[in-house]
C-alpha cells in the first residue's frame, strides 16, 4: 500500500503545525502549498533593507499547556545570560499596548488607574462611572450585537470613548453588525470589575517576573508574553525547516484555485498565477 499523503493549503501557523504534527505523530506525508514565498502567513516577519518588521504583533501566549509546550519545544525560553548569544530562543517581554486618544496615550486594555482618570478628566470620568452603573442596574436584554454587548459590559460612555471607533477601524464593520458572540470571544472575561480586581491583586500581591503561564489572570489583562528573538516569523521559519528535514514538502509560489478529487482523495489541483 502506498504511503498516505495530505495536501495542506497555506504555510501559515495552522498549515505548518499540521504538517509537523503529521510527520511526528503519523505516517502521513504532508505537502504544503503556499501562494507566497514567505512562511507564517500574516504571522510572518518581513525582512527589508536589513530590518525585520512584523506584519502583526502576534505575541506568544496561551493558557493551554499543550500549546505552550509545543512552542517551547521549537524555541526554548532564553535564560538571562544567553539572550544575546543564542538566536533560536523565545524572549520573555513585558506587554505595553496603548491607545492614542485626546492627544494622549492611554494604556490598553483600559486600566482604571489614576493616570487614566486624570487624562480623562473629572467630568468625563464621572459620566463613565454613572453610565457603567446604569448598565449594571438596567442591562440591555436580549443582547443582539457587539455594541449592546460592550455597553452591558463597560457602560455606554466607556464604549463610545474607547471601544466603538477602535473596533470599527480594525474590522471595517459597524459594531451593530457584529454578533455579540464575537464580543464574548474577543474580550472573554474582561470587565470593569475584573480590571479593578486585577489592579488590586497586582498592587498587594505582585506577580512573579517569570510566571509565563499567568493562568490566574484574564487573557486580556496579561502583562508579559513570549516573543521569538527575531519576530514571530522566526517561529514559523524554524518549523518549516523542521518539516523539510523530516521529509515533508513545502512548495511556494502556488496559488491553489481548486481541487479535483477521485474516490474521496485529492487527485490534482488547479493552479493559478501567484502574485
Amino acid at each position: 500500500m502506498s504511503k498516505r499523503t495530505a495536501i495542506i493549503i497555506g504555510a501559515g501557523p495552522a498549515g505548518l503545525t499540521a504538517a509537523y504534527e503529521l510527520l511526528t505523530r503519523s505516517d502521513i506525508h504532508p505537502i504544503v502549498l503556499e501562494r507566497s514565498t514567505y512562511m507564517g502567513g500574516i504571522s510572518r516577519t518581513i525582512r527589508h533593507n536589513g530590518n525585520r518588521m512584523d506584519l502583526g504583533g502576534h505575541r506568544f501566549f496561551s493558557k493551554s499547556d499543550r500549546v505552550m509546550n509545543w512552542w517551547l519545544a521549537q524555541m526554548p525560553i532564553a535564560q538571562e545570560d544567553e539572550a544575546e548569544s543564542t538566536d533560536l530562543r523565545m524572549l520573555l517581554r513585558s506587554r505595553r499596548s496603548r491607545i492614542y486618544f485626546l492627544r494622549r496615550f492611554f494604556e490598553y486594555p483600559v486600566q482604571l488607574t489614576w493616570d487614566t482618570l486624570s487624562k480623562l478628566g473629572l467630568w468625563r470620568t464621572a459620566r463613565i462611572g454613572l453610565s457603567y452603573l446604569r448598565s449594571v442596574l438596567f442591562p440591555i436584554k436580549p443582547v443582539n450585537n457587539l455594541e449592546e454587548f460592550f455597553i452591558n459590559r463597560f457602560g455606554r460612555e466607556l464604549y463610545l470613548t474607547f471601544f466603538k471607533s477602535y473596533t470599527e477601524k480594525v474590522w471595517g464593520v459597524p459594531c451593530q453588525e457584529i454578533s455579540a458572540e464575537w464580543g464574548a470571544q474577543r474580550v472573554k472575561g474582561l470587565s470593569v470589575t475584573k480590571t479593578i480586581t486585577h489592579l488590586l491583586k497586582k498592587r498587594f500581591n505582585g506577580h512573579h517576573p517569570r510566571d509565563v503561564a499567568q493562568k490566574s489572570t484574564e487573557t486580556s489583562l496579561i502583562e508579559q508574553f513570549l516573543y521569538p528573538k527575531y519576530g514571530p516569523g522566526q517561529m514559523w521559519e524554524t518549523v518549516a525547516q523542521k518539516v523539510k528535514a523530516l521529509g515533508g514538502e513545502i512548495h511556494t509560489g502556488i496559488d491553489v484555485r481548486g481541487l479535483h478529487c477521485v474516490d474521496g482523495r485529492v487527485h490534482t489541483w488547479d493552479r493559478g498565477t501567484a502574485r
